[in-house]
């Protein structure tokens, strides 16, 4: 039993895998065929998905007459909502939506507010920073729209309480809807894989691209990178980076946005199981499949990141449960250091490769001319372009931002705006580790990395640090429940 959805998600694959291997021998493995492969894909993910969700409830008995007052749409609604972030972020406004609706509809018949952390005022006082951040821009003083949810989803969060138990099953619905994404991944992957004839190897070891004719890529590419980066070849069309071979079909591309996503499942998967929540085979099946997944996506950062996690969660496991934490952290030292030394130009050249070295000179020149207040809300690409025209040794093509998120904030709202995001992350960082919460604990690593070589991605990260912290909330709740029955 402990093997149960181990095992069916790997027969079913492999299963699908040899058929579509067959097709491949019938000559039906095509381009042209390709969007038939991604609707099956979708498909497929929202079959499994439903199948999931049925064995998880129907067991228990809901009264429909007294849906919209107990929690069951609140779990419904956050259930969808952390499953969207497999897909592309506009459907996310739909699940956000439906979440906030149904927290605010038992607030109407609970009537119970409750306080949240501190550390959600430095969200608001963030999400303050770009309102107000739009003054003097070339649009105006304005409400920036999308920014509504850093104010709703954290007020969301304080109407309802849910317990770690049943939190914990969502987490399980989750982080078993990511085991079936990856899945599903890997053989669509494989289905482009087989027309395209490619290279396994240096596929996976490089950064690489293919011609292809892709039936209905073109709006998602300029949807994806607005035809930047994602072809070579924009007058016609043909030339797509690998990463959109494996995540088309879920509408979404960018390599680092998939692993951010990828990494938040691995993290949750690792709690689920120092909780006794789901089987080591589980979390090992996991594990491979969002290490190949990574590796086809061809991201750095994913890669970098899901070396850090595993490390750092493996330290957490001997300090939590064995007697060996002082011979792993010495272990972990040495051979840190000994990667170090050997992958060293790898390790630097991931941080500090040419492209974005030009970008972060053009940002700190900007920032020393602009230092008190930046270019405004939303107008930082447009600005560091304006910068590079004036200096003789950097040249940017297009605007675009600095690939760094404390750059890129000072460089909008100048040293406020630093101030403000270092305060926001100081007092996550406090309730972390305050709380001895593993969740946020890692999920900060994953924050940190990103935005030292990224920026954006607010609402992934901004749902991966409600739900964590909810986690968090009601673990601490048992805690003093226990220590209160003790006395």
């Amino acid at each position: 039993m402990h093997l149960r959805f181990s095992a069916v998600i790997l027969i079913f694959a492999t299963i699908l895998a040899g058929t579509i291997y067959a097709l491949h021998l019938q000559g039906l493995v095509t381009a042209a065929n390709e969007v038939y492969a991604r609707y099956t894909a979708i498909g497929l993910f929202l079959a499994s998905f439903l199948i999931l969700v049925w064995q998880k409830i129907k067991n228990h008995r809901f009264s429909w007459g007294d849906f919209y007052k107990n929690h069951s749409l609140i779990i419904v609604g956050l259930t969808v909502l952390l499953v969207s972030l497999f897909f592309r972020r506009y459907f996310t406004y739909y699940t956000s939506t439906l979440f906030i609706v149904a927290s605010l509809i038992f607030f109407l018949h609970s009537r119970k507010f409750y306080a949240p952390p501190k550390f959600f005022y430095f969200i608001i006082a963030y999400a303050l920073l770009m309102f107000f951040g739009t003054i003097g821009t070339t649009r105006g003083f304005y409400f920036p729209d999308h920014t509504l949810r850093f104010y709703l989803l954290p007020l969301a969060f304080c109407f309802f309480n849910l317990s770690q138990k049943t939190l914990l099953r969502i987490g399980e619905i989750f982080f078993k809807a990511g085991i079936i994404f990856l899945s599903i991944t890997v053989l669509y992957w494989f289905y482009n894989f087989l027309h395209l004839d490619a290279d396994f190897i240096k596929w996976i070891t490089g950064k690489t691209g293919y011609y292809a004719e892709m039936v209905g890529w073109k709006e998602q590419a300029k949807y994806s990178m607005q035809g930047a980066y994602c072809l070579k070849n924009w007058a016609e069309h043909t030339w797509f980076s690998a990463y959109f071979f494996a995540s088309t079909w879920s509408h979404f591309h960018h390599p680092t946005a998939n692993s951010i996503v990828i990494l938040g499942v691995l993290i949750t998967g690792f709690y689920l199981y120092y909780q006794k929540i789901i089987t080591k085979w589980e979390l090992l099946l996991y594990v491979i499949l969002a290490l190949f997944v990574i590796q086809l996506l061809q991201s750095r950062f994913g890669l970098t990141g899901f070396v850090l996690l595993v490390s750092f969660s493996g330290l957490y496991y001997l300090r939590m449960r064995t007697k060996y934490f002082n011979i792993g952290l010495i272990t972990y030292i040495l051979l840190g250091g000994a990667s170090l030394l050997v992958f060293g130009s790898k390790v630097f050249g991931f941080i500090y490769d040419g492209p974005r070295n030009d970008l972060r000179t053009v940002a700190m020149a900007y920032i020393r001319d602009n230092f008190w207040w930046g270019s405004g809300y939303r107008e930082g690409p447009q600005a560091m372009l304006q910068q590079a025209e004036k200096m003789q040794d950097v040249h940017l093509p297009i605007a675009t931002h600095a690939h760094n998120q404390f750059l890129d904030d000072t460089i909008q709202f100048g040293i406020l705006g630093l101030i403000v995001l270092v305060a926001m992350l100081a007092a996550i960082v406090c309730y972390a580790i305050k709380n001895r919460s593993y969740l946020l604990q890692m999920w900060l690593c994953v924050m940190l990395l990103f935005m030292w070589i990224e920026a954006g991605m607010f609402f992934t990260i901004l749902t991966f640090i409600l739900f964590f912290t909810a986690i968090t909330e009601a673990e601490r709740r048992e805690r003093l429940n226990d220590k209160n029955l003790k006395m």
